[in-house]
């Protein structure tokens, strides 16, 4: 049984930007998202199933994400909704076409 995945965009805040500028964070990562002040980023995750207990999609997802800055930029921010909304806006993508597949 092949599991349902979801996707959501998530949009990079300006506060975001200039937490990486208070904290030194000189990388490619920040170096990008100065030359494109509306960074956007596709997620995807696997929704529902057998004995799973998600009671809040998008907290999942907001949450999850959090931990996905923290493995590749190092940026160690509180995994919660709160400092999410903070620092990026999350989007449900209404659809999603992957042009590779047969039509």
């Amino acid at each position: 049984m092949e599991m349902e995945k979801s996707f959501y965009v998530v949009t990079f805040k300006p506060a975001y930007l200039e937490l990486l500028r208070q904290r030194g964070a000189r990388s490619e990562r920040a170096d990008e998202l100065e030359q494109n002040a509306t960074q956007r980023l596709v997620v995807a995750i696997t929704q529902g199933g057998f004995g799973q207990d998600v009671v809040d999609d998008e907290q999942q997802v907001k949450e999850r994400f959090l931990e996905y800055l923290f493995s590749s930029s190092d940026i160690d921010l509180p995994r919660d909704v709160e400092v999410f909304d903070e620092y990026f806006v999350l989007e449900s993508a209404a659809e999603f076409v992957d042009l590779d597949e047969e039509y």
